[in-house]
């Protein structure tokens, strides 16, 4: 079975270094990596071997903007039915291993859907856990791409297999509702601000996308946000972005006393003719947010656009 780590990705990347501070090692490092920035990579998790999903279309949508290269991920999970039958163990190995088998077939396909794009990328088959797989995979490339279901939800939200695959892997994930309408990917985009970790991180791996966008919107929400969340200290948020290329509105967010600011964003999103939210996911622990409701859980549960999160 062909490994899904390509260790071809990394040649070059880990070298040993010359002696020196740690400093000078940490340049060495950037240096390395700097020299890479034009490459962007994108992983697409494929639960059906589907080229005409939201999640394959938006994939695309985004790989043809970038100028990046995008790899399709198909897992044949062993069901958890095995593992309370011992003796089903067996017949359920064998019938991975047929959808292993099967799902390599269709490399040709992919290809094919990948040529008629313009697009370069490979096909990857796999056999375990998905979840786990997924992360592993995700690890040598810029952003991973996920379809959720809105008709049959992961819930409780937050523990599914797209939420465990956010806080799991340490990438940014394009999570496409199954609903979604996909045109193009990052023309309109929104971005989610209110200063916390996560947003900060949603809003640096973005930053190749919203460099082409045609138009962004930053919804400012640190403000509401200050009391709780572990707010960073004022980032100077119109300079930086300027100082990254990208022309930005920025737009404070009043959620009044309700504090509903899922809602808000939506809308905002659907106001502004958003093609993709930018956005922190989980500020608060998944726990929380489940009782308590919260924005990320919101907008999993409702949302129609792609939305580029990161944990």
């Amino acid at each position: 079975m062909p490994d899904v780590m390509d260790s071809a990705r990394w040649s070059g990347a880990i070298h040993v270094l010359p002696s020196g501070s740690h400093r000078a090692r940490v340049f060495a490092k950037c240096h390395t990596w700097s020299c890479r920035m034009s490459a962007f990579d994108i992983l697409l998790y494929l639960q059906h071997i589907d080229m005409h999903t939201p999640a394959s279309r938006a994939a695309q949508a985004l790989a043809t903007r970038l100028g990046a290269r995008l790899d399709g991920l198909f897992v044949a999970d062993l069901p958890a039915a095995a593992f309370s039958l011992p003796e089903a163990v067996p017949a359920q190995l064998e019938e991975t291993r047929r959808r292993c088998v099967e799902a390599e077939e269709h490399g040709g396909e992919w290809h094919g859907w990948l040529a008629g794009a313009g697009i370069a990328g490979a096909w990857r088959v796999a056999q375990g856990d998905t979840v786990q797989t997924v992360c592993q995979a995700a690890a040598g490339y810029d952003l991973l791409v996920m379809e959720r279901s809105q008709q049959r939800s992961d819930a409780p939200v937050g523990f599914g297999t797209v939420s465990r695959c956010v806080f799991g892997s340490d990438r940014p994930v394009l999570v496409v509702p199954d609903i979604a309408t996909i045109d193009t990917v990052g023309s309109r985009a929104v971005v989610a601000w209110n200063g916390s970790r996560e947003s900060a991180l949603a809003l640096a791996a973005a930053v190749p996308v919203l460099q082409r966008a045609d138009d962004v919107l930053v919804i400012d929400g640190s403000e509401m946000y200050a009391d709780a969340l572990a707010v960073l200290p004022p980032p100077g948020l119109a300079d930086w972005l300027q100082r990254h290329g990208i022309r930005a509105r920025i737009q404070a967010l009043d959620a009044g006393p309700s504090h509903a600011a899922g809602p808000l964003l939506l809308d905002a999103a659907h106001a502004h003719r958003a093609d993709l939210l930018v956005m922190g996911a989980w500020s608060r622990s998944r726990l929380a947010q489940m009782v308590l409701g919260g924005t990320t859980r919101h907008l999993f549960m409702h949302g129609d656009l792609p939305m580029l999160v990161a944990h």
